[in-house]
């Protein structure tokens, strides 16, 4: 009979190498997919406890928010953050691999929630909003909303000077009178075809899938400060129906500061009449936990029935269905159109009068006036280059301003001037996607 001992000895052996490098292993791999590893060789390779990913993010956070924002003195994107935590998150959780999505959406606010902080942590935006009338486009991001709602004020009636007269509006005095929001983008161009906005005076707000934070901050100050109505548009199925819900009521993520009474314009069980109909998408969830939430949403019990097992989207209508059927509800809420105050309306008239009056004016003296010979300075370039030497905030043309006679003060508050009039709320863009949460 053939001895076994020598060949089990040997595998043995061999196992118990594998078993005492296999951390070693990970660690070299670790270090060769992020070379920055190896400075935490050391406390990884004798680790004994295994960390979990919060954990470590609950350790770190604090450090991590502080280098992201210079100690609190400027603003921080999530990401910014979530690059500072990342390393020393993976060196002490056996390098399971951070998802940004979980540290940005979950981690980060559920750690400044639970310790109540004011951290001025800044998400992208992920949809956008636009106001009927001025063409102004503004991302649904943290600090495009913030000075949207800091800019925000009431009519303002421009006098007439060597140009006409006007009314700067910015927010929904004399702008508009209800919010719609729709839980998708890209029906902008079909929007403008038919001059929704405009025509209702809408603030028309749009995001790619679930509201974010900032478009509810949107939502509950302006809808709630101002008595005005908000009519959501959304696919008919689950998450059509938590968006619904979500605009209206507290979150993990948002606490409304108002009472918000959403209007459905749907899509309901009474729209989806002979439009294509999808199965409904997979999920973990219990049957019972569904219709609860369905429930909570302002599903009704038939439509519940039908949400279980099938979906519908808003894509399956028509241009001129959707559009029908939009018109359709907003006109049953007895929607009308924008007007001020009479104090604003008779305001508004004299300045228009006045500028009519001014136009004529100054047509007259266009006809008489002689232009005069205008001499370059030789040296304008280097006054120019000097001015910006001792004024690095301020632009070429401006240091032509100073040459001119204007004092610095002057060129600054004429840029702010038209900073305000340009509704330019812009702040940041999302390159990748992956902009505010939900």
């Amino acid at each position: 009979m053939t001895d076994e001992r020598p060949r089990n000895i040997a595998n043995d052996m061999l196992d118990a190498i594998e078993t005492a490098t296999k951390k070693w292993t990970r660690q070299k791999k670790s270090e060769e997919r992020h070379p920055g590893m190896i400075r935490y060789r050391a406390s990884r390779m004798t680790k004994v406890a295994r960390v979990t990913q919060k954990d470590a993010a609950w350790e770190v956070m604090e450090a991590a928010y502080m280098a992201a924002s210079a100690n609190d003195t400027l603003p921080a994107k999530a990401r910014q953050v979530f690059y500072q935590a990342r390393p020393k998150i993976m060196a002490m959780t056996d390098d399971r691999a951070l998802d940004d999505n979980y540290f940005t959406q979950t981690l980060l606010p559920d750690y400044i929630e639970e310790y109540d902080l004011d951290w001025n942590v800044i998400y992208d935006a992920r949809g956008h909003f636009e106001e009927p009338h001025t063409n102004r486009r503004i991302g649904c991001g943290t600090l495009e909303v913030r000075n949207y709602l800091y800019a925000m004020k009431e009519p303002e009636i421009v006098a007439p000077e060597f140009s006409a007269a006007a009314v700067d509006i910015i927010g929904p005095a004399g702008g508009f009178g209800a919010i719609l929001y729709i839980e998708k983008e890209g029906f902008d161009a079909l929007f403008k075809a038919v001059d929704l906005a405009n025509r209702y005076d809408l603030l028309i707000v749009s995001n790619k899938g679930l509201s974010v934070v900032a478009a509810r901050k949107l939502i509950d100050e302006i809808c709630g400060d101002n008595d005005l109505p908000l009519f959501v548009l959304h696919d008919f199925d689950f998450d059509g129906f938590k968006i619904f819900g979500t605009l209206q009521r507290d979150t993990r993520r948002y606490r409304f500061e108002n009472t918000i009474e959403a209007i459905d314009l749907g899509l309901r069980l009474d729209d989806i009449t002979g439009l294509q109909r999808e199965p409904a998408a997979a999920t973990k969830m219990s049957l019972q936990k569904r219709r609860a939430q369905l429930s909570n949403n302002s599903a009704t019990a038939a439509e519940t029935d039908v949400l279980l097992s099938e979906r519908v989207e808003l894509n399956a209508l028509t241009s001129d269905a959707l559009v029908a059927m939009i018109e359709r509800k907003l006109n049953a809420h007895g929607l009308t159109k924008v007007v001020p105050d009479d104090a604003v309306l008779k305001d508004t008239y004299r300045a228009f009068h006045r500028s009519r009056q001014l136009e004529e004016k100054f047509k007259q003296i266009e006809s008489e006036f002689k232009e005069t010979k205008i001499k370059v300075p030789n040296d304008l370039r280097d006054q120019v280059c000097t001015i910006l030497t001792k004024q690095t905030k301020i632009r070429w043309d401006d240091a032509i301003q100073v040459v001119l006679g204007a004092t610095l003060a002057d060129v600054q508050a004429k840029k702010q001037e038209a900073k305000e009039k340009s509704g330019n709320f812009t702040d940041s863009a999302d390159p990748d996607g992956s902009g505010d949460a939900p």
